[in-house]
């Protein structure tokens, strides 16, 4: 499946060439001097959170395999939606799914449901992909939208994150995207 573009050109720009050039300046400097193992970034549009997210990535190495959290603002899809094959497409090109990576985090959490509906219209994981896209072309990761709030449940998709990326043995970055 491939996932279209929900909120190019209303949260960040949808033109290729004014996108790299308002991530660099978002980015200025790159020091990439950070082994992360999970980040907090904002979601909002780059006008609003470009430069606190610009921030946080121009300090982190990017590994291969990243996990990104959001939330699920449209109420569509299960509570804890989860992509396993698949890209996404953003006006810098396609990020594929990790979906050796997505297949263990269902393995161990049951919770996760393979639901596409919940990603389809959701900016809050979208944004984060341009700055990703724009420091490390080849990455892989896997998208997970968040709806539940229920303190056991959350504690149980950690639990199956933590089992997930300990069974990898590979460096693997967490994002949580939030306002």
């Amino acid at each position: 499946m491939l996932r279209k573009p929900a909120v190019a050109g209303r949260f960040y720009p949808a033109d290729k060439k004014t996108l790299q050039s308002d991530l660099a300046g978002y980015l200025g400097v790159v020091r990439a001097d950070l082994n992360a193992h999970g980040v907090i970034v904002p979601h909002a549009g780059y006008m609003y959170s470009g430069h606190v997210a610009g921030a946080v990535y121009s300090r982190l190495k990017i590994p291969a395999r990243i996990i990104v959290l959001c939330p699920n603002h449209t109420g569509l899809g299960a509570s804890l939606s989860i992509m396993s094959e698949g890209s996404w497409e953003i006006p810098l090109g396609r990020v594929p799914i990790d979906r050796a990576l997505a297949k263990s985090l269902v393995r161990h959490c049951h919770l996760l449901t393979e639901d596409a509906s919940a990603h389809q219209f959701e900016h809050s994981l979208e944004v984060q992909l341009p700055f990703l896209f724009h420091l490390r072309s080849d990455f892989q990761f896997v998208p997970i939208a968040v709806a539940s709030s229920g303190y056991a449940s959350l504690e149980r998709l950690g639990k199956g994150i933590e089992a997930s990326i300990r069974e990898l043995g590979e460096e693997v970055l967490v994002i949580a995207s939030s306002d």
